[in-house]
């Protein structure tokens, strides 16, 4: 029967449930009597007396209590006992009593470590509060968020959803009053009930530990007290009285895997989060703190681990006004240091904090400030890490307004930093108004520093060196030095450019650097200054085939020397033409059309270089400009160009003087022609080109030359072909020694001069073989006595008088020689019977002829001899006579004994 009794039905409804919910005593009496468990539990695992308390049923509760229900039994899941139960229902509190009677445990746990006594307080359930109190439960059991009830009450205090009980006291004071500990630490972290407070920002119950004497010295793991969970939420109220009851305010957190940054201050984190109230009262307690009291005073220059002050911070975050604050009213240091010797100063313009870098310039921030080099214990400016002072990081950062007030301020504007780069150099670089700031405050815009190989150089030689025109042309509207070259460097060390002499207009136009060229100009650089090899840099720029700078060197005309020579004797115009820079040249004859005639100091234009350089481009270019054609050259020879171009043997360029209108008559200082010396220097083409301009060919020289003789004289063959085929040269024109070409053939005859006879006598048939010179001298002779043997044999093939005789009486048979061969084998030669010899004396004993001494001609060689010279008589077969005739005894030895044995 008992099955029956306690089985739920489909519903999942007891009997005895039914029973009591329905109120019906004797049933459920009867269902008791039955063995009706009072303790059965539904499909669901409650009991009936947890059923009967869900549903507020005080009925069903007594019946239950009143038969020894469980009243300690648990519901499944939520572990709920009947008092866990009983806080959700005011109505029954004053059942609870009765539960308790019957042994219920008022500390037992559901499953979240809740007593009923947590529960009662988190649903506000006063009156099942003072039921628990007074039946002695536990004030200091912990949920499982480790939460004693006490936790719960100063929530509920917060949110005002508590009420009161009859005495009037308020919760959290009556847990309190009941024992509950106002210190109790409630996790792992050592984080009090009080740091809770201050987390969730329950000021007025942390109001209400303090007052109860809570322990707000405590930190927790992260080193964290009240006093800095209170600054970081902003708890005025709360900061000020924990500061009033002696709150150290210098405490720090420390190092934690939770804390990025750590050594934070109760006023770092009011900053750090903005809490002005709290701010305030901070300093407000270092300002009231006085006496024996002033070691507790809010320490405002501690640093966190980042080196941050609190006026680092408030800076930062850009409260100025609790910035001023600090200074004013805390006694914060402005120029306190970090571990690695920087100031706030550095700090703010570090990151970029324009408004926070005046407002310290403004509040007496040192811009000079020195610390001591823990390595070499010496003091210096005050520098970053990197060696930058406070205005070298402004510049960096490019934070202008923060430049101008440490002008301002007179910081050193000339203090180089770690890289040796003076402020207004770093200035150029990175931003040019903040160079302009620098100018304006009188910045030295030269800066001499050291340069290459440890040379002296301003600022203005290095934006030139590195190509940084901007830079350049900002320097010189500065008013930076224009002219003075580089400087040797200490104890005279300095390269090539220590000694170059080389201004920056000379720099500009050696790189091509034309904008800057442009404003050295215009604010006045000296365009005629001298390097130490003598240029200008007007010299330096043709030399670099910069035509847009040449231009603008040229335009200043007014002021520019052009005829400035350097060491090499060159001028602007000789450079531009040694180095064929005709844009450069023709641009200078623009300005100075006398240019191209000065004269170097060898005496010649550039005209005459160019022509004896072969330089052919530059003597059209020259002709081009119309330079005198016909300037002599300044020296001893006084040469024409055409002159000169005719020694160099230059077709091309002799050809194009001419057609320039070249003097082909110009004659040097032997009264040379062109032509003169052209067959000279066996030129025969430029030779007929001469002749085809019209050149006197008949022209003498000094000496009474034509060009044939010196081309006789000099045996070039085919000049002389030219002059006999081409003109009507007077080959027989006779010079001051009364010579002809022939005669100077005869004595200046090379191996050709067979050759230059026969072209002689094939231009001239009829040309004078035997014409003596002014000495007497037949070409026969002369050749013989030269020793020239073709000559002779060309001379006596074509009849020369072999017995002709000069004023000396010498002849080729009585002549001084080393041997007479020449003459033996001349007289065998003979193969007709010569022209006879005249005269009136005997061209062998110089006999005079007379009544007594009669006249013979030797029928061998012709001359005119005595009878005595001529007493032997002999046949001359190859002259077909075959008679015996008077011959001389020189032929009648030869025509006898052969020319061979004759004299031996």
């Amino acid at each position: 029967l008992s099955s029956f009794v306690n089985r739920p039905d489909e519903e999942d409804k007891l009997p005895l449930d039914i029973a009591l919910s329905t109120k019906q005593s004797g049933i459920a009496s009867t269902l008791i009597d039955h063995r009706a468990n009072v303790d059965q539990s539904n499909g669901n695992g409650w009991n009936l007396i947890h059923l009967a308390i869900d549903r507020d049923d005080v009925f069903a509760l007594e019946f239950l209590l009143d038969n020894n229900v469980n009243v300690n039994a648990f519901t499944p899941q939520e572990k709920n006992t009947a008092l866990h139960l009983l806080a959700d229902y005011p109505g029954l509190s004053p059942m609870a009593v009765k539960v308790i009677a019957k042994g219920a445990n008022v500390n037992a746990q559901n499953s979240e470590n809740f007593t009923p006594l947590h529960l009662a307080i988190q649903r506000g359930n006063g009156e099942f509060i003072d039921v628990l109190l007074e039946h002695g439960a536990s004030t200091e059991i912990k949920s499982s968020a480790g939460f004693p009830p006490l936790w719960y009450a100063l929530k509920a205090l917060e949110d005002q959803t508590t009420g009161s009980n009859g005495k009037g006291t308020n919760l959290p004071e009556k847990l309190i009053a009941a024992g509950a500990s106002v210190s109790t630490v409630c996790d792992k972290l050592g984080n009090s009930l009080l740091h809770f407070c201050a987390f969730n920002k329950l000021e007025r119950s942390g109001l209400l530990l303090l007052e109860h004497s809570c322990d707000f010295r405590r930190a927790n793991a992260k080193g964290e007290t009240p006093l800095h969970l209170s600054a970081q939420w902003g708890l005025e109220s709360m900061t000020r009285q924990l500061l009033d009851l002696g709150a150290n305010a210098n405490a720090q957190t420390i190092m934690s895997e939770e804390n990025a940054i750590y050594r934070q201050t109760p006023l770092h984190l009011g900053i750090l989060n903005r809490k002005i109230g709290v701010i305030q009262a901070i300093i407000q307690k270092y300002t009231h703190m006085e006496g024996d009291s002033i070691e507790k005073r809010p320490n405002l220059d501690l640093k966190n681990s980042e080196d941050q002050t609190p006026l680092s911070l408030a800076l930062n975050q850009g409260l100025h006004d609790i910035a001023m604050d600090l200074l004013k009213g805390g006694g914060a240091s402005v120029n306190v240091m970090s571990n690695k010797g920087l100031t706030l100063l550095h700090n703010a313009i570090s990151q970029g904090d324009s408004e926070g870098a005046i407002f310290l310039l403004n509040h007496g921030a040192d811009i000079d400030l020195k610390y001591a080099n823990p390595k070499v214990g010496q003091e210096k400016v005050s520098m970053t890490m990197n060696g930058e002072s406070p205005i070298e990081l402004a510049i960096k950062k490019h934070l202008p307004s923060v430049v101008e007030c440490l002008c301002r301020k007179g910081a050193n504007l000339s203090v180089s930093s770690a890289s040796a780069e003076v402020p207004l150099w770093l200035a150029l670089t990175e931003d040019l108004d903040t160079a302009q700031i620098l100018v304006q405050h009188g910045v030295d815009t030269d800066a001499w520093s050291l340069g290459p190989d440890h040379c002296l150089q301003t600022l203005l030689h290095k934006a030139i060196d590195e190509n940084l025109e901007d830079i350049a042309c900002f320097l010189i509207r500065a008013g930076c030095d224009l002219n003075s070259p580089r400087k040797e460097g200490p104890n005279g060390k300095g390269g090539e450019e220590a000694h170059d002499l080389m201004t920056p207009l000379h720099l500009c136009c050696q790189w091509g650097l034309e904008k800057t060229v442009q404003v050295l100009l215009e604010h006045g650089a000296n365009i005629n200054y001298r390097d130490v090899e003598g240029k200008t840099p007007l010299h330096i720029a043709i030399e670099n085939s910069h035509h847009p700078i040449i231009n603008l060197l040229l335009s200043n005309g007014r002021t520019l020397d052009l005829t400035t020579r350097d060491k090499s004797g060159l001028s602007p115009f000789a450079t531009a033409m040694t180095f064929r820079n005709n844009m450069a040249a023709q641009s200078i004859l623009a300005i100075h059309p006398q240019a191209a005639e000065q004269y170097d100091n060898r005496g010649r234009n550039f005209l005459h270089t160019a022509i004896m350089k072969n330089d052919l481009e530059s003597v059209l270019f020259l002709l081009s400009i119309h330079v005198n054609v016909n300037s002599r050259t300044q020296d001893a020879n006084l040469l024409t160009p055409l002159l000169l171009a005719i020694q160099t043997g230059n077709e091309m360029i002799v050809r194009n003087l001419i057609l320039a209108g070249a003097e082909v008559e110009a004659r040097n200082t032997s009264n040379q022609s062109g032509l003169h010396v052209a067959a000279e220097n066996n030129l025969p083409v430029i030779c007929g080109v001469l002749i085809n301009e019209g050149v006197d060919v008949n022209a003498l020289d000094n000496r009474e030359n034509n060009a044939l003789h010196l081309a006789v004289k000099e045996g070039h063959l085919e000049v002389i072909k030219v002059l006999l085929t081409e003109s009507n040269i007077n080959a027989q024109a006779i010079n001051s020694k009364g010579r002809n070409p022939l005669h100077v053939l005869a004595v200046f005859g090379k191996e050709n001069s067979s050759g230059v006879f026969d072209l002689l006598l094939e231009s001239i048939p009829q040309f004078p073989i035997n014409k003596p010179d002014l000495e007497g001298n037949s070409p026969l002779l002369i050749a013989y006595s030269k020793g020239n043997g073709n000559l002779c044999r060309s001379l006596v093939k074509s009849g020369a008088v072999l017995g002709s005789v000069n004023h000396e009486g010498i002849s080729i048979f009585n002549s001084e020689v080393a041997t007479k061969q020449l003459l033996y084998g001349l007289l065998d030669f003979l193969s007709a019977e010569p022209k006879w010899g005249e005269g009136d004396y005997c061209q062998e004993c110089n006999a005079k002829f007379g009544i007594t001494t009669r006249r013979h001609h030797c029928r061998h060689c012709g001359r005119l001899v005595c009878a005595k010279c001529s007493d032997k008589d002999t046949p001359i077969l190859k002259y077909n006579l075959t008679k015996p005739v008077r011959v001389c005894d020189i032929c009648a030895d030869v025509l006898t004994v052969g020319p061979g044995m004759v004299g031996s």
